[in-house]
This record gives structure tokens, C-alpha cells and sequence, in this order.
């Protein structure tokens, strides 16, 4: 009696562990400090580098790494690493959280197209990548990552490929041993921590292949926007 009480206390605890970790993993959070000092670096960036006005404001927004060793007069001109959108609006506070680590968080951004597109574009996903940095958060990458069909236009989502994982089953023999209920307590326990762990490392892992695959594949702007006068080229990142 004692081993199958042990055994049922097992079970319920991985049923508990289980239920639990995909729940945490589902939604990070952030401290309203970072989440301000987020949207005002988003507020910059989208409305100058995305938009292609006054460009230099945002080259203070974005980390070393996206500027890919590009000059602040360089940077000015208008031929940079960020895909361009006719963004409508002034303010991108509506964002979702993808993850978050110590040194990253990833959102999901979706901006709409002004009134003059609305019969050209659609609304753009995007995804964005921010790094902490002297107290403030960095565009340190900014992917497409779906696009919807303009207004009057049938439906129509094209999405940025995503990598496919291919999984191998491997099967094996084992002899069966008797083993006391109660000793099975400790391994699945840690079985059902390993799991919780695993939720999160996985959704992590996964968006950041991702991230990997769209900054190599990166398709074509479905429009030019002039840039201070200058015709604005994005570049893909390395």
C-alpha cells in the first residue's frame, strides 16, 4: 500500500510539474520600467529607420552589431540593414512578447500601412530583437515576418519560411526490472522539472533559428521608400 501510495503522489506532482511549465514559459514578463524603455526605443525606430525619415535619430537605437559596421553618415543616407514599411501611427506600445532571456527579449510587432498604401500594403509582422545596453534597450535585429493582403484584396498571409526540424525515433531493448514504487518518486520528479525546463529552452532555441534562417532569406522590399532624398536600399544582414 505504501509503494502504490507513493507511486500515485509521483504521478500527480509530474501531472502538476507539467501543467505548469508551458504555462510559465507562455508569458514573460517584463518590469513597466523596461517595457516604457522599450516602446520609446521602438517609438524612434520605426518612426525614423523603418520609415526612412531622419534616419540618423534612430542609429542611437540599434546596437553595433545591426549597424554592421556602418557610419553615422553612412547610416544617414539611407542605406541600412532595416526593412522599410510606410508605417501609420507614432507610437508601437501594442507588441507581444516572443521571449526573454537575461541578455534578449524578441517581440512580435505588427504595424499597419498609411492611408495612401492601403491599396498597395497590407498590415506587416515583424519581429523584433532588443538587447539591454547601458539602461536601455537596443534594436539589435528586425525580421519580416508575415504579410497580410491590402484592403478589398482576397485574404492572403505569406509568412517567412521557418526552419523544419526533422525528428529521428530511435527504439530500444531493455530488461525488465522489478524496481519499489517509492524509488521511482526522485526520477520523476526531476523528469517533470527537466520537462518545464525544456518548454521554455525549446520556444527560445526555436525563435532564434528562425531569426538565423529570415536574416539569410530576407525577400525583397514590395517597395522603395525615399530617404532624405536618397534612395533607400536595405541590406540583408550577414
Amino acid at each position: 500500500m505504501t509503494g502504490m501510495r507513493g507511486l500515485a503522489i509521483v504521478m500527480a506532482s509530474v501531472a502538476a510539474l507539467a501543467a505548469a511549465g508551458p504555462a510559465a514559459a507562455k508569458e514573460p514578463r517584463l518590469s513597466p520600467a523596461d517595457r516604457a524603455a522599450i516602446n520609446a526605443t521602438l517609438d524612434v525606430f520605426v518612426n525614423h529607420a523603418v520609415k526612412r525619415k531622419d534616419i540618423a535619430k534612430a542609429y542611437d537605437v540599434v546596437t553595433p552589431q545591426l549597424r554592421a559596421g556602418i557610419t553615422r553618415a553612412q547610416w544617414s543616407k539611407g542605406s541600412i540593414p532595416v526593412y522599410p514599411y510606410p508605417a501609420a501611427g507614432r507610437q508601437f506600445h501594442k507588441w507581444t512578447i516572443q521571449y526573454k532571456t537575461k541578455d534578449e527579449v524578441a517581440i512580435e510587432l505588427i504595424l499597419s500601412p498609411r492611408a495612401r498604401y492601403k491599396r498597395k500594403l497590407g498590415q506587416f509582422v515583424f519581429h523584433v530583437y532588443l538587447q539591454p545596453r547601458n539602461g536601455k534597450w537596443l534594436v539589435d535585429g528586425f525580421m519580416l515576418g508575415a504579410t497580410f493582403a491590402p484592403e478589398g484584396k482576397a485574404p492572403a498571409v505569406l509568412a517567412a519560411a521557418d526552419f523544419q526540424a526533422s525528428e529521428q525515433a530511435s527504439n530500444a531493448t531493455t530488461t525488465p526490472v522489478q524496481v519499489s514504487a517509492d524509488f521511482i518518486l526522485i526520477p520523476f520528479a526531476i523528469l517533470g522539472l527537466l520537462l518545464a525546463g525544456l518548454a521554455a529552452w525549446g520556444v527560445t532555441r526555436w525563435f532564434r533559428a528562425r531569426r538565423l534562417y529570415a536574416s539569410r532569406a530576407l525577400p525583397p522590399s514590395p517597395l522603395s521608400i525615399p530617404a532624405d532624398d536618397t534612395r533607400a536600399r536595405p541590406r540583408h544582414r550577414p
